[in-house]
This record gives structure tokens, C-alpha cells and sequence, in this order.
């Protein structure tokens, strides 16, 4: 009769709480900090808190176990990537112009379970690496890791060759020289052959005068550099630039004609009076 009430003893205590202070629904109790998280109780399970107001809150699944022991530490010690070291933290950025990264992550409990991705092929921009860490007791917790891969870009703003109203030309220390053209042209038909596609082509004073022209040729590569070339041509004079460079003469000596043919004008009146005033003296004599 003993051993059977005290069978009914042990059940019935199964069934009763840890604890004689029970919490309200979904709040907890015995809240402590451990592995950068709080922990508390409740239904006589450990959960993950969240804090609202005075009152901490369960969230995710329960754990069956105190979880604040070093075999359950879910945290990471070290991080490197292609040899480099990384500051710790839940969310983790690094930034490298390689295609491909070697990742190396040790976790603080040397036989906690780590997952992620040791090599990873990157793609231009941003790449997202996971690494979760599982404790003995099944606390776990994942870091964000997101690798930024830049582009190399390119510096080659060199020109190969230039065809210039059909006819292919080469640069001399970035200039082209002696080139002549017909009065009616008023600019020339100009196609840049680039060494390398991704650099831009800008060309400036394609507006022909008569006479000495220099057309400039700005090649830009993709990383902002920039290299100055130069065509030099003369082009020759037809009637009408001749007669408007004759007229423009003209008009800048307009007026020291018009003063001397002032000054003219007024001599000649002063000799007619000078002249008309000697033979009127002559004729009283």
C-alpha cells in the first residue's frame, strides 16, 4: 500500500510546476542574460525573452534545459575571409574585388555544430553568407554575413586608330598632323577604333573654319581617366571668306578712314580759302 501511494505521490508532483510562483500567460520568470540573449521561464520551460515594458515575453520554441552553459554557447569567436579578419557582430560586411572567398568560422564552444559556406564564388555586388551555430542543447543562433564584390574597372583610354573621312590614320604622340581640307567642308566624318570598348569617346571643335584648325579628342576609360588627342588640319579659303576677311578689314579701319578723309576735307577747304584770299591781296596790289 506504501509503494503504491507513493507512486501517486511522484505523478502527481510530475505534473505540478518547478516553481511555486507561476507566470501569467506567455510572461517570464527568472530572467537572465546569457550568450548576448535573455532567458526565462515559463510552463517550466527555459524560452528565448524578449522584453516589453517591465515584463519579458517567451519567444521561439522551449528549451529543456538551463541554457546558459558553455556547451550550449551558440555565439562565434573568429571570422576570416581570404585570410582577413572580421570584427564580430550579428550582421557582417567585407568588401573585395576577388571572384572567389575562402571563409573560415570558429565558434566559442569548439564542438558546437557550424554551418555555412566555406567557398564562396561571388557574383558583382552584393553576396549574402549565412553562418548559424547549434549548442549542445540545441541553442542556436545565425549571423549575417554579406560580402560586397566591387568591379575592376578599367583604365585603358587608349585610342588604336582613327578613320578620318574614310581614310584610316594613327596617332603620333596623340596628335595627327598636316591635314588638308576643301573650303566646303565643314566638318570631317570622323570613327575612333578604342582599344578597349568600355572607355568613351568625346570630340570637340568639329566645327571647321578657314584656316588652322585643331580638333580634340577626349577618350575617358571606365575608371574616370582621361587621355587628350588631337587632329590639326588647315582648311583652305574660298572667295567669299576672302572678300569677308577684306570686309572685316574695312570695317575695323572705317573709322581712321573717315578721319582722314575728315582731316583731308578740311586741308583742302583751308587751301581753297588761302588760295582765294592770295589772289584777292594780288588784285589790290
Amino acid at each position: 500500500m506504501k509503494k503504491i501511494q507513493f507512486v501517486l505521490f511522484i505523478t502527481i508532483l510530475s505534473f505540478l510546476p518547478l516553481n511555486i510562483v507561476r507566470a501569467d500567460e506567455g510572461v517570464l520568470y527568472s530572467p537572465r542574460s546569457c550568450f548576448g540573449k535573455v532567458y526565462g521561464i515559463h510552463n517550466n520551460h527555459w524560452h528565448e525573452a524578449i522584453q516589453k515594458g517591465n515584463e519579458y515575453i517567451a519567444v521561439g520554441d522551449p528549451i529543456n534545459s538551463y541554457p546558459c552553459v558553455p556547451s550550449n554557447d551558440p555565439t562565434l569567436k573568429t571570422l576570416t575571409i581570404n585570410g582577413n579578419n572580421i570584427d564580430v557582430s550579428d550582421t557582417m560586411e567585407f568588401t573585395t574585388y576577388d571572384e572567389k572567398v575562402n571563409i573560415s568560422a570558429t565558434p566559442n564552444y569548439q564542438y558546437a555544430k557550424i554551418e555555412y559556406e566555406h567557398t564562396k564564388n561571388l557574383q558583382i555586388g552584393n553576396n549574402l553568407v549565412s553562418i548559424k551555430i547549434t549548442g549542445s542543447a540545441g541553442l542556436s543562433k545565425t549571423y549575417e554575413l554579406t560580402i560586397i564584390r566591387k568591379k575592376v574597372l578599367s583604365t585603358n583610354n587608349n585610342i588604336k586608330k582613327i578613320i578620318i573621312n574614310g581614310k584610316e590614320y594613327k596617332f603620333k604622340k596623340n596628335t595627327i598632323k598636316d591635314l588638308f581640307v576643301t573650303s566646303n567642308q565643314t566638318k570631317l566624318d570622323i570613327k575612333v577604333i578604342k582599344e578597349d570598348e568600355t572607355a568613351q569617346i568625346t570630340i570637340k571643335n568639329n566645327n571647321l573654319k578657314a584656316g588652322d584648325n585643331t580638333i580634340t579628342i577626349l577618350s575617358k576609360a571606365e575608371n574616370g581617366d582621361v587621355k587628350k588627342y588631337y587632329i590639326k588640319l588647315h582648311k583652305s579659303m574660298v572667295i567669299t571668306d576672302i572678300l569677308g576677311f577684306i570686309l572685316g578689314i574695312l570695317i575695323l579701319l572705317s573709322p581712321i578712314l573717315i578721319i582722314i578723309f575728315i582731316i583731308r576735307k578740311k586741308n583742302k577747304k583751308k587751301y581753297i580759302n588761302n588760295t582765294h584770299r592770295y589772289k584777292k591781296y594780288k588784285k589790290l596790289k
